[in-house]
């Protein structure tokens, strides 16, 4: 971990080492010396974020953590401790709502550099300056594509990585699968037609960082994969700073970086998730739709698609569901993607079509290898105008400033600073969840 990184501490308290008194009872601590001061627990975190309805399950703390002592919880789905936290404070490093300034990661900022040697047609760095000055973030192509899958707008996604399957390019692709109400699950898909089959829009996070490693591990990949990446900016913000080519990890530890097999990020645009069982209930009580019935999903202008078993659609304001969309997600300011290698979104194509954001050399390499239809796309205007307003959403509903200059880390107590006090406040715990990270932490 980098010295600039403010949880990190090079230095042990001076204080000296306590010994027992005379009568003292012999089973009290006796610590040698006091714990290094600023290290951040696992138990900071889920004050300020999980407790707190904060989290966007991302799952970047799961994969941030060094001695897996980070799960995900049967009962929420959410991140939970399971073993003896170490005060690392990687967790707190990599969650985008609380450690890392995710608008100051590469390729994260909305202002246009001029170009140089590291942005050139071979290298693997973000562009750093777009085709209009209107596109968030580095953009080095707009395309509106038709895919040959069946699936929504086109089936841009799920041809893609079919295709970069087929020509090897790729060994595997992360992506989620799951019925439309039901929580979806990360899956590993290793053949063309599977990656075919996978298409379909998903509200929830799959947490497939969590995953990676175990989906991995059970499948028949070559000794060092190349895989892609299907998630939401908020994922790809924790791939940023966790792969091989980020500025997370310190050259003092021989470790491979997590996330290594990733070879290419692809995003999901997306302004806010919605919670499954949060979204059946709604759906139930105050539109008297039965989840049971319900076979598909789709954002339409204002509001939610609902198809039907029987071949009804029903149209749902978003008003509405908006009780299913997590806290944290109002504080993203990422809609589309910027720190991925292709974003993927609806705004500004046709409606069988999908806009299309190649963002790197590596994204520009992946949709030459495809047989995916495409267009320019001339007017990137209302591609502009979703990314203002989710910016300034952002602005607005988070605590803390979004300031893309800033460092990469936030400190824990300049984050308590902007949130104390707030209706975002870290959440304590009860006296049993407090007793339990006592004897872990």
């Amino acid at each position: 971990m980098s010295d600039s990184n403010p949880s990190t501490t090079d230095a042990l308290s001076d204080a000296s080492p306590r010994v027992p008194s005379v009568g003292a009872d012999p089973r009290e601590s006796t610590r040698d010396v006091d714990p290094p001061r600023n290290k951040v627990w696992f138990r900071d975190l889920d004050e300020a974020v999980i407790a707190a309805d904060r989290c966007v399950r991302c799952a970047a703390c799961v994969s941030a953590c060094p001695s897996d002592s980070i799960g995900i919880a049967d009962s929420d789905r959410r991140p939970t401790l399971v073993k003896m936290c170490t005060g690392c404070s990687r967790c707190w490093d990599t969650c985008p709502r609380a450690g890392l300034r995710y608008e100051a990661l590469p390729g994260a900022s909305s202002a246009a550099t001029p170009s140089d040697a590291s942005a050139t047609e071979t290298s693997d760095a973000p562009a750093t300056a777009a085709p209009t000055d209107d596109l968030p973030g580095p953009v080095r192509a707009a395309v509106a594509a038709r895919g040959s899958s069946e699936g929504q707008h086109g089936g841009v996604v799920s041809t893609l990585l079919a295709d970069l399957l087929a020509a090897g390019q790729i060994d595997g692709a992360v992506v989620a699968s799951g019925a439309p109400l039901d929580a979806p699950t990360p899956e590993l898909v290793t053949d063309p037609a599977e990656a075919r089959a996978s298409g379909g829009t998903v509200f929830d996070q799959p947490l497939q960082l969590a995953a990676v490693p175990d989906l991995i591990a059970t499948a028949d990949l070559p000794e060092d994969p190349k895989l892609a990446l299907v998630g939401t900016p908020c994922v790809h913000q924790g791939v940023a700073a966790l792969a091989g080519d980020g500025d997370y990890r310190d050259p003092r530890f021989d470790e491979h970086p997590p996330l290594d097999a990733i070879d290419l990020r692809i995003s999901l645009w997306c302004t806010q998730a919605l919670e499954q069982e949060h979204l059946a209930g709604v759906l139930q009580s105050a539109h008297a739709i039965d989840p049971g019935d319900v076979v598909g999903l789709d954002l339409v202008g204002n509001g939610l698609k609902v198809e039907l078993a029987d071949g009804t659609e029903r149209s749902v304001p978003a008003d509405s569901v908006a009780g299913a969309i997590p806290d944290g997600c109002l504080e993203c300011g990422d809609a589309t993607g910027r720190t991925a290698d292709i974003a993927v979104g609806t705004i500004g194509s046709e409606r069988e079509e999908s806009t299309v954001l190649v963002r790197t050399a590596r994204g520009e390499r992946a949709l030459a290898a495809t047989d995916l239809d495409t267009r320019p796309i001339e007017e990137t205007g209302p591609i502009a105008q979703i990314a203002t307003w989710n910016r300034e959403r952002a602005r607005r509903e988070s605590p803390r400033e979004i300031d893309p200059d800033g460092g990469i880390w936030i400190p824990y107590a300049a984050h308590r600073e902007a949130y104390d006090g707030t209706d975002r406040a870290p959440v304590a715990f009860n006296p049993a969840r407090i007793q339990q990270y006592e004897e872990w932490c």
